[in-house]
């Protein structure tokens, strides 16, 4: 078994969260990090998700091989179902709080880079449930081995490796791992892929995961191209899109424009949403409205998008998990304040307020102070996002920034409790 090379996956990596679960994969991923000559440092994570009883003994043995292999490991105790937020599921509350551990040790350590152990088998069953719900060509890239997570560069090495290969080395090297009985359940979907889907159509083409890889690796590819085309459009044209220009495009690339430029908007555009829009580029003049909320005009040759939305209104933060009115949700995650990380950390201090930019918001910076509304300009925040930015504060100071970060000004002291802020999707 061979961790994925590829230069870029640790272009200039400054130390490396492993995310380990105690499974075959993770601690065969484990092992081969250790054994690799890697020159940054590596940081083990395990998370406690309070969900089975044989989480314990999880944690103890990830801990233990940690102990053996000289590598310093740090286990979050959470429990999912506390914590979980209207409208959340078990399975994306669980992953907002890995998340949110992942990052906040990384600021810790002052790691760049996160690693998951998700292989092939994860690949070929992820493509397969992309095509069973409906996907287009970015849906049959599958996993990306490469990609941000926030402040983070998340990679996943063992992408081209099967489970077949992973298991082989895991009793080769005497690798101690646990078998999680949930994925047994064929309540779970990906579980039905996995053990009725998959080996029927295997039963066809006996090289079934390499064929889905490969067609995953050919479509990430292609999707980078047209990733990079439409970006090279969209810094020329965005406020709104020139359609004689547009329509002279194939229609691929329109798609692809159309989505990304939503999504500078903060809209997702489904594939029905995208063929209204690529529909509405054949007219003359016309409106297409999405969700109530987005609104496509076509006129004087040219495509424009409204968002009539309400202003955010102010909220009190009393708790550290918070349901925004925009849909979203803040966790502060309480850690302890060092030399690495306070500079991304607030003072743990509750209640607070959450609130957008007013005329005259000051933030401190390394150097000294400056206007919010300056380092927004500094940091090319376009200005359209500027007014639906969230900012905490306390007794009318600024704490924390989206999109900024933390007031240098205000940071806890080596030693004293802290929060990291992050922002997610329900």
């Amino acid at each position: 078994m061979e961790l994925n090379r590829d230069p870029r996956l640790h272009e200039y990596c400054q130390g490396l969260v492993l995310a380990v679960s105690g499974g075959a994969d993770s601690m065969a991923m484990l092992h081969a990090y250790a054994h690799g000559g890697f020159d940054f440092p590596l940081y083990v994570a395990h998370v406690h998700h309070g969900l089975r009883p044989e989480s314990d003994g999880e944690a103890n043995l990830v801990e233990d091989y940690c102990r053996s292999l000289h590598l310093p490991c740090r286990i979050f105790r959470t429990s999912v179902k506390d914590e979980m937020q209207k409208g959340e599921t078990v399975e994306s509350a669980a992953r907002r709080l890995r998340y949110g551990f992942f990052k906040t040790y990384a600021a810790d350590v002052g790691a760049t880079h996160l690693a998951t152990a998700h292989t092939a088998d994860d690949q070929c069953e992820t493509v397969l449930l992309h095509l069973i719900h409906g996907t287009g060509p970015k849906g049959l890239c599958g996993i990306l081995p490469l990609r941000n997570e926030g402040p983070l560069t998340l990679i996943r090495p063992l992408l081209t490796v099967g489970k077949d290969e992973i298991l082989a080395y895991c009793n080769a090297n005497a690798i101690p791992f646990v078998t999680d009985a949930s994925n047994e359940d064929l309540a779970y979907t990906r579980n039905r892929i996995r053990h009725v889907i998959l080996p029927e159509m295997k039963k066809i083409n006996p090289n079934l995961r390499q064929t889905v890889c490969r067609t995953a690796e050919t479509m990430q590819r292609q999707q980078e191209a047209l990733t990079r085309r439409a970006e090279e459009f969209l810094s020329v044209h965005r406020d709104s899109l020139p359609v004689t220009r547009l329509s002279e495009l194939p229609e691929g690339e329109q798609a692809e424009i159309l989505r990304q430029w939503f999504e500078t908007k903060g809209k997702h555009l489904s594939f029905e949403q995208t063929a209204q829009a690529l529909a509405l580029l054949q007219k003359t003049t016309g409106t297409v409205e999405f969700d109530r909320f987005y609104r496509l005009h076509l006129g004087q040759d040219r495509l424009t998008l409204t968002t009539p939305e309400e202003p955010l209104q102010e909220q009190a933060v009393t708790t550290e998990t918070t349901l925004l009115c925009d849909g979203r949700i803040l966790t502060l995650i309480k850690t302890t304040s060092t030399q690495e990380n306070r500079r991304h950390l607030i003072p743990a201090s509750l209640p607070l307020t959450l609130r957008t930019r007013r005329e005259g918001d000051r933030m401190g910076t390394a150097g000294g102070t400056k206007t919010l509304k300056k380092r927004l300009i500094e940091l090319k925040i376009p200005q359209e996002k500027r007014d639906r930015l969230w900012i905490l504060c306390k007794d009318n100071q600024i704490l924390w920034c989206e999109g900024v970060g933390a007031n240098q000004k205000t940071l806890p002291e080596e030693g004293e409790e802290g929060y990291f802020i992050s922002l997610s999707e329900q």
